[in-house]
């Protein structure tokens, strides 16, 4: 049986930075248990659990249980179709241990936290659009509609000019697995 988390709502999931912490965490030395993962991140042993159950309730971590032990692994879960991209994405955003991979995954991940933003990012992958047509494609009313082109805005995923909405191009690895997963999917919006 296969398993579809919301796209929106896996990037609220994404958009945790003690999430992303742990989620480091496992991409640096996977198979650790929830009390390492909560020593490491300097959290309480059940806010970790929480933490973690709410990435593999995602499919981005797999749980074994060993005996009284839980460990974590970043094994993406074959039944989410868009866990294999994003745990790869996230792996290469967060391997570079530069010091704003964190904040880069926080930044991506919080601007599609909306079904509605992920609806206009839809539209704009097929190019740039003014704001009238923009609300026509996507059926959003205007009001909202300017409130979410603000926060791509801020986001740094879109841009204004000549009274067009476009899309910035973003190398950055989980940009680029969203897009391509919004370009793919007719369901991610759902």
């Amino acid at each position: 049986m296969e398993l579809a988390p919301t796209l929106w709502r896996t990037c609220r999931v994404l958009a945790g930075p003690t999430r992303l912490q742990l989620l480091a965490q496992i991409f640096r030395r996977p198979d650790r248990t929830v009390s390492e993962l909560a020593e490491a991140v300097g959290i309480s042993h059940s806010r970790a659990s929480q933490e973690l159950r709410r990435l593999q309730s995602r499919g981005l971590l797999k749980a074994d249980r060993r005996g009284r032990w839980v460990r974590y692994s970043p094994v993406a879960d074959p039944r989410v179709p868009s866990a294999k991209p994003l745990v790869r994405a996230m792996q290469a955003a967060l391997a570079s241990r530069s010091p704003h991979a964190e904040g880069d995954c926080l930044r991506i991940a919080s601007a599609l936290t909306h079904p509605r933003r992920l609806r206009v990012v839809q539209v704009l992958l097929h190019g740039p659009r003014k704001f009238s047509d923009l609300a026509v494609a996507t059926d959003i009313p205007g009001i909202s509609l300017a409130r979410h082109l603000r926060y791509l805005r801020v986001r740094e995923l879109i841009t204004n000019e000549d009274k067009r909405h476009r899309l910035i191009a973003d190398p950055h690895p989980l940009a680029r697995c969203l897009m391509v997963l919004l370009k793919t999917s007719r369901d991610a919006v759902r």
